[in-house]
């Protein structure tokens, strides 16, 4: 079986990360903050983000399952981007909040069609040895998509208030969904094209739940995940309103997009080392400072009072987040077994799926309600990020019942070590 470039198996991450970074970093906030009233923004972000997320759970296990089935992944990764591009614009031309839900959700169905599969082309293709170095390639392009996506939502995203008139607003959702839908073609014609799917590419599909040895390594696995994407999915849809009323920063979305961008650009200066140094060394090891970095982060920012720290916080975050990011997804690829990847991988990913339905639900509701108890949604924001912290905390802890698949020299990964 030919082995593709790791630059062509993580390109469509790229994309991927730069259509969500763009929805998820501005546009469902203005989305939000054009139809909603404020007291309603907590539970507004619940509804619109996990209403989305839950059906993105299901679509992703789905697919991924049918392409371990039928031993191919292209057709699905094609299907469903060419449907995320339509579903793209019928979100944009959203009249009502209701009509936002019912079009986010449609692009969550769609992406994930192309999503399950497209995940399992790095257990697919590349040997478990050489995992860590496939997926710091992997974890550079998703964040430097999210780099290119929260520019483009700087650039046509705009903030609703007087003088912005609902036109004005639907032409940049409209444009900026146009600019994604030409990166996702791109990205999609150098993954089929580069990697180049031959019969046998794809394992002989195996039971999804039948043992093998690192099975309970890799459930733990999942619920470290689960607790810390539970921390950074509280980030990403409240950062702006945090800013908005714990600061009180009046152009809190574009100042959140500077700070997201300044934590996506840190990031990358952890991607890629730790990801090539997760082959040699312990990838728990590497897990746990990235964890300490995004936890001290996140309760730094439940103190602070002016805009000025919270870059220097950014930076912590963003390193800590670049680093945890390729390596917890290389310790994952390394325990799986054969012929199950598309599956199980999306089974793996409900450790960031699942978070995207809880930490919206979770953290709007106490902002909600905290800020209308007291009268302080600054107060209420405060906490949810010390709450983010604790997310972290509890996945740092989970992750001390994984154990690590080590390597023998010449003998590739085996045996396992706490």
């Amino acid at each position: 079986m030919k082995r593709p470039h790791n630059f062509t198996l993580s390109f469509y991450w790229f994309a991927w990360e730069l259509h969500w970074a763009a929805l998820l970093g501005a546009t469902l906030q203005a989305d939000i903050a054009r139809f909603m009233p404020e007291t309603f923004y907590g539970r507004a972000s619940a509804i619109l983000g996990g209403f989305g997320a839950f059906v993105a759970i299901l679509t992703q296990y789905g697919a991924g399952r049918a392409s371990d089935l039928v031993r191919r992944r292209a057709p699905f990764i094609i299907v469903g981007t060419l449907l995320d591009i339509v579903a793209l614009f019928v979100f944009a031309k959203a009249p009502s909040f209701a009509a936002a839900v019912l079009g986010f959700a449609s692009v969550n169905i769609a992406l994930n069609i192309a999503g399950g599969p497209y995940q399992a082309l790095i257990p697919d293709r590349v040997d478990k040895g050489k995992q860590g170095t496939a997926s710091a390639y992997m974890g550079f392009m998703r964040l430097a998509g999210t780099v290119v996506g929260l520019l483009l939502a700087k650039v046509f995203v705009h903030q609703p208030g007087p003088g912005v008139t609902a036109a004005t607003l639907e032409l940049g959702l409209t444009e900026l969904v146009a600019a994604i839908s030409l990166v996702l073609l791109a990205a999609l014609a150098v993954t089929i094209f580069g990697v180049k799917e031959q019969p046998g590419d794809v394992p002989a599909p195996q039971p999804v739940f039948a043992h093998w040895e690192s099975r309970t390594s890799f459930w733990w696995l999942i619920v470290q995940r689960s607790f810390v994407s539970c921390g950074l999915y509280s980030i990403l849809p409240f950062l702006g309103f945090y800013l908005r009323f714990a600061l009180h920063i009046s152009g809190f979305l574009s100042a959140s997009l500077t700070l997201l961008l300044v934590m996506v650009v840190c990031s990358l200066a952890g991607t890629v080392p730790a990801g090539i140094i997760g082959d040699r060394v312990q990838k728990k090891s590497i897990i746990y400072i990235a964890l300490a970095m995004v936890a001290t982060g996140a309760l730094a920012l439940a103190f602070l009072t002016s805009l000025t720290p919270v870059y220097a916080v950014a930076v912590i975050i963003g390193v800590g987040w670049g680093a945890y990011y390729s390596v917890d997804w290389a310790l994952a690829t390394v325990l799986l077994p054969p012929g199950r990847a598309g599956a199980l991988m999306a089974i793996w990913n409900l450790g960031t799926s699942a978070p995207q339905v809880a930490a919206p639900i979770i953290g709007g509701l106490l902002v909600d309600k905290l800020g209308e108890a007291t009268g302080n949604f600054g107060l209420a924001y405060r906490t949810l990020f010390g709450l983010v912290a604790t997310f972290v905390v509890l996945g740092a802890i989970a992750l001390s019942f994984v154990r690590e698949p080590r390597r023998e020299p010449g003998k590739g990964v085996s045996l396992e070590s706490s």
